[in-house]
């Protein structure tokens, strides 16, 4: 029995899948995003690639930045912290020589600082070797002001747990250039 003309079903379902098939590789070819994920919904999307305003998971860089000064010599604790100071945390792209600045921070009365990174990176492997911490700026009260050289510090894993990882600079230290 013949569906069309004379032709076999399973020729003709056979022709329309290729049809198919190779009308979506030339929209890929073409530059335009697969039809797949616009069949998808917002919840599809958030369940599968983590879209949307439902965090999977979370990544944190934290720090302390210190001035080390020699006023007073009889001070058991010659450091004390920078508030306010402006730190960054930059990555090397892939291929790339070129550091980019991927989420910022300024560190509280203490000292510390915690930067939540954006979800781009939570899968990115490696963190430890790619990113590092940058000070940016100190405040113009801050008495390592006037020796201040943005210094780069390196990440390492602190903890992992309940979908959170730290990551920690430890201690950037600057110097009283008196």
């Amino acid at each position: 029995m013949s569906c069309f003309c004379g032709c076999n079903c399973n020729t003709l379902v056979m022709r329309l899948v290729l049809l198919v098939f190779f009308l979506g590789m030339a929209s890929v070819a073409a530059g335009r995003e697969a039809l797949l994920p616009e069949l998808w919904s917002r919840e599809d999307m958030v369940q599968v690639a983590g879209y949307g305003e439902d965090k999977l998971s979370t990544v944190l860089v934290t720090g302390t930045v210190l001035c080390h000064t020699c006023l007073d010599k009889k001070s058991q604790n010659p450091s004390s912290p920078i508030s306010g100071a402006s730190v960054a945390v930059t990555c090397h792209a892939s291929g790339k020589k070129r550091r980019s600045i991927l989420a910022e921070g300024v560190t509280d009365e203490n000292g510390d600082f915690i930067i939540d990174l954006p979800s781009e990176l939570h899968a990115a492997p490696n963190l430890e070797k790619t990113c590092s911490v940058e000070v940016h700026r100190l405040p113009r009260s801050s008495l390592c002001q006037s020796g201040f050289v943005r210094k780069h510090r390196g990440i390492r894993l602190s903890s992992v747990g309940n979908g959170i990882r730290t990551y920690t600079a430890r201690t950037i230290s600057f110097m009283d250039p008196i």
